[in-house]
């Protein structure tokens, strides 16, 4: 029997392309999205590249949703090893109300904390105790760097993302030695088709003249990530938090405006 893996948020975008590389490694999945059509639409993809899918549509955001996602899935496939909680609200509405500690409505912290944060608690909850008939599993949690660094907006969902990388750990010491692994992956500007669609020139240029390597990333180079940490290859990592941003967090702020602060430094 092949192992098993949930991907929340898996319509599009770094979900979609931890979904498919999973099942491109042996793994029968479920995709999960609260875009249906689009869930299906990887799905379809699974299949008609010779892999095993499974659809759930569901809010990750009720908890009610998720347990189905879960039962449906242990009966579907028989068991779970690995849950990918990469489900993130950051829809038009979200994000441009989502401003600072005083703008922000209550209605948009509630939203974006029930997806973002308890979407993942949800998960493992329902998930663990599945895990653990079979000897234990994965879980690795999908972020953002804005966990990391204060900013003068997304104040909502900087903090949603801080308080899933503090569940990590805790998954990680309250259940390890019972077999389950817990990371995270914290990730940059990825060129997603959101990304691509909603970001200006003038904005991709500002991030760019930021990062450390040559290029933007692809959903499929943090997929690559998500998937390693999900695998044997990864057993002793746990409890941790991965960057995967290009370098933006590994250089002083004044990086892009380095011909400034140290001129003598330019060639």
């Amino acid at each position: 029997m092949s192992a098993v893996a949930v991907v929340t948020g898996a319509a599009q975008g770094i979900g979609k392309e931890t979904a498919l590389l999973l099942a491109e490694k042996g793994y029968s999945v479920t995709v999960n999205d609260i875009n249906g059509d689009g869930a299906r639409r990887t799905v379809a993809e699974i299949t008609e590249r010779g892999g095993q899918a499974h659809v759930v549509e569901a809010d990750v955001g009720v908890e009610d949703e998720v347990r189905r996602m879960i039962e449906e899935t242990a009966s579907v496939f028989g068991r779970i090893d690995v849950l990918v909680n990469n489900a993130v609200v950051y829809d038009h509405e979200v994000h441009v109300t989502d401003l600072d500690i005083v703008s922000t409505p209550q209605w948009n912290w509630e939203r974006t904390f029930a997806v973002n944060f308890h979407g993942a608690v949800y998960g493992a909850r329902h998930a663990i105790p599945v895990m653990l008939k079979n000897g234990g599993g994965t879980i690795v949690n999908v972020g953002s760097t804005s966990g990391f660094s204060g900013d003068t907006v997304h104040v909502a969902y900087a903090a949603s993302m801080a308080a899933k990388y503090s569940l990590t750990r805790s998954i990680a010491a309250s259940h390890g030695k019972a077999g389950i692994r817990c990371a995270a992956v914290a990730t940059g500007l990825v060129l997603s088709p959101t990304a691509r669609k909603n970001l200006s020139p003038d904005k991709l240029a500002a991030y760019d003249a930021n990062l450390l390597v040559p290029d933007f990333a692809e959903p499929r180079d943090v997929a690559e990530t998500i998937v390693f940490l999900a695998s044997p290859g990864a057993k002793y990592i746990t409890g941790q938090t991965i960057i995967v941003d290009g370098g933006f967090q590994a250089h002083q702020p004044w990086h892009a405006q380095n011909h400034i602060v140290h001129p003598e430094t330019v060639r």
